[in-house]
């Protein structure tokens, strides 16, 4: 594990020479604080150093009063995409950033959660991204994924979720990765799925293509590991 104050430094060691990401960096926060999540952070957390550069830093932004159209202003200079969900994919000198609203992520428009800073860490569904760094106050929210390394399993966090056979896929990658095990409350939703669609593992293999553009398990590997699900 990682102390909280050292997540800071170690962002700008690894963009120290990418000079045009860190001034997107450092104007962004100043529309508020900026809360990175997902691997990004995940990694560096599990490991204490960048091993190399992260595929991608999500980042929601909890906005300052009345800050909303200047900081898409802001955005909208860089080379960027908006994603189906209201976020934008930026890309700057190669590095990509996934940017949020924190008020318009998905669980906080649904009003599954209030739109707190503290719950974005409670808004998704696999305790392996259950954790939130505030880049702007240096703080630090990981109680599940401590506990996923603590027990050694992934567990669900939210259940309700736009994109469940995702991250069902990105579960059995973090197994993998990080070997780790499943905890009784995941299986459940495999089998649910599983009970659904008997082509459930062609489904899960052919989409890491989309969403990794890679292949990180081959069709015997997410078969194998649905089978042991089963029985």
């Amino acid at each position: 594990m990682v102390s909280k104050t050292t997540i800071k430094v170690e962002i700008y060691n690894l963009l120290e020479d990418y000079p045009e990401t860190l001034r997107f960096i450092n104007g962004l926060s100043e529309f508020g604080d900026l809360l990175f999540f997902g691997g990004s952070i995940r990694d560096y957390y599990l490991y204490n150093e960048y091993k190399k550069m992260p595929r991608d830093f999500d980042i929601a932004v909890k906005l300052h009063c009345k800050t909303e159209k200047t900081f898409e202003s802001f955005v909208e200079k860089y080379n960027y995409k908006k994603n189906r969900f209201g976020g934008y994919k930026v890309n700057i000198e190669n590095i990509e950033f996934d940017l949020w609203n924190l008020e318009n992520t998905w669980a906080f428009r649904e009003n599954k959660l209030l739109a707190e800073e503290k719950n974005l860490a409670k808004s998704v569904f696999l305790s392996v991204d259950g954790i939130v760094y505030n880049f702007n106050q240096d703080t630090l929210y990981d109680d599940d994924l401590r506990w996923s390394i603590e027990n050694r399993q992934i567990n669900i966090v939210l259940k309700d979720n736009p994109q469940k056979e995702l991250n069902l896929l990105r579960a059995l990658v973090f197994k993998k990765k990080y070997n780790l095990g499943f905890s009784p409350e995941l299986k459940e939703e495999y089998k649910k799925s599983i009970n659904m669609n008997s082509n459930f593992h062609e489904i899960l293999y052919n989409l890491q293509f989309s969403h990794y553009k890679n292949e990180y398990l081959t069709n015997n590997d997410v078969r194998g590991e649905l089978e042991s699900i089963l029985y």
